[in-house]
């Protein structure tokens, strides 16, 4: 699992997060239960980085989630392609905000 989390670490450099935050990310969005666990347990200098991350992986939810979803619609000939999109769009969109309202009210700025 360590090897596979060091293939979204660019990404995560882009964003100046550390690489203990890989393997977590990875994990959640695989299974969102175990990602948010392993991401809340890693210790940070500033803990607003592990609640901005726990809150992109609860609104993409996990591609075990995305999968059941299809395996639900794939019976009425629906694409799943649109679902994929907004949840990858709710999961950036929860983080983004979170970002704001952590940086905007000064007591939750640590």
């Amino acid at each position: 699992m360590d090897s596979l989390a060091h293939l979204i670490y660019p990404i995560l450099n882009i964003f100046n997060i550390p690489l203990n935050f890989a393997n977590g990310i990875f994990t959640g969005l695989l299974e969102l239960t175990n990602g948010v666990y392993t991401i809340s347990n890693i210790a940070n200098k500033s803990i607003s980085t592990n609640i901005i991350l726990c809150a992109f992986l609860l609104g993409l939810g996990g591609i075990s989630i995305m999968l059941q979803i299809l395996s639900i619609t794939s019976k009425a000939k629906i694409s799943i392609k649109p679902y994929i999109i907004g949840k990858l769009l709710q999961g950036v969109f929860a983080a983004l905000y979170t970002y704001i309202f952590i940086y905007t009210i000064p007591f939750f700025t640590f």
